[in-house]
């Protein structure tokens, strides 16, 4: 029996497979890009993150996949992915560290915000 872990950082996905003592067994991970086509923007399209994940899978030995009983899942912080009423993204995903709505917010407002804000 294995555990899978997959990590969706900002920047690459990691996964590692372990055995129920929590030894690790296995470690991959795939790197991808974000997208900045303007300054402050950072965007990734959604099936960069599923393609990533499938060729970090492919990575890791056979033997450790075959025995995957359960699977835990962590994504990066702060994104926002946009579906249509199918569940398919309409546009690329906006990440944490856009900041491209930071012109909208009063910075009267940022000391009294529940949680930081920086632009």
């Amino acid at each position: 029996m294995r555990l899978l872990g997959i990590d969706l950082g900002t920047g690459s996905v990691k996964l590692v497979t372990l055995d129920p003592d929590g030894v690790e067994r296995a470690v991959a991970s795939e790197p991808y890009a974000l997208s900045s086509p303007q300054p402050g923007w950072a965007e990734i399209a959604p099936d960069a993150w599923w393609d990533a994940l499938v060729r970090a899978a492919a990575r890791l030995p056979a033997d450790e996949r075959a025995q995957v009983a359960a699977i835990g899942f962590s994504g990066q912080m702060h994104g926002v992915v946009l579906i249509d009423a199918a569940g398919r993204a309409v546009r690329p995903a906006l990440l944490w560290p856009d900041t491209r709505a930071a012109r909208f917010a009063g910075a009267a407002d940022w000391p009294d915000a529940p949680n930081p804000v920086a632009p």
